[in-house]
């Protein structure tokens, strides 16, 4: 039985993928259900100012292959990001760190960059998770 309304979970390391990934089965069969955006980065004034590191993006997916459990995403300071609309059921799902600093996210089970275009992604610097 999944322990609905968890605490979120930090994505530091591999192992943090990888138990991501494995409680969450890959969120095989997955599908979108919300996704919110929020920018506290603008300063008003002169010169007019953005800090990038003010930014969360929170994903919710629900998860037919695990008793239709929801599973929260959430990313700080996010670089790029990109949610498709066209590719609806989730078949499996990829995290990597690239240069040791950035977390990247994708909805299919590639790394390549151009691939990744075709999905959705997330490029942040921090991931957390839970079940609600």
């Amino acid at each position: 039985m999944i322990n609905k309304n968890e605490t979120y979970h930090n994505v530091y390391d591999k192992s943090d993928i990888e138990s991501f990934i494995n409680l969450t089965n890959g969120l095989h069969d997955g599908y979108i259900i919300g996704v919110q955006y929020e920018h506290n980065g603008h300063t008003c004034g002169n010169p007019h100012l953005i800090d990038d590191t003010l930014s969360d993006l929170t994903i919710r997916i629900v998860v037919t292959s695990i008793e239709n459990s929801i599973v929260e995403i959430k990313f700080s300071s996010i670089k790029e990001w990109q949610i498709c609309c066209d590719n609806y059921e989730i078949t499996d799902t990829s995290v990597f760190f690239k240069n040791d600093s950035d977390i990247i996210w994708t909805d299919d089970s590639s790394f390549n960059y151009y691939n990744r275009k075709n999905y959705s992604y997330v490029i942040a610097r921090k991931m957390e998770w839970r079940f609600i």
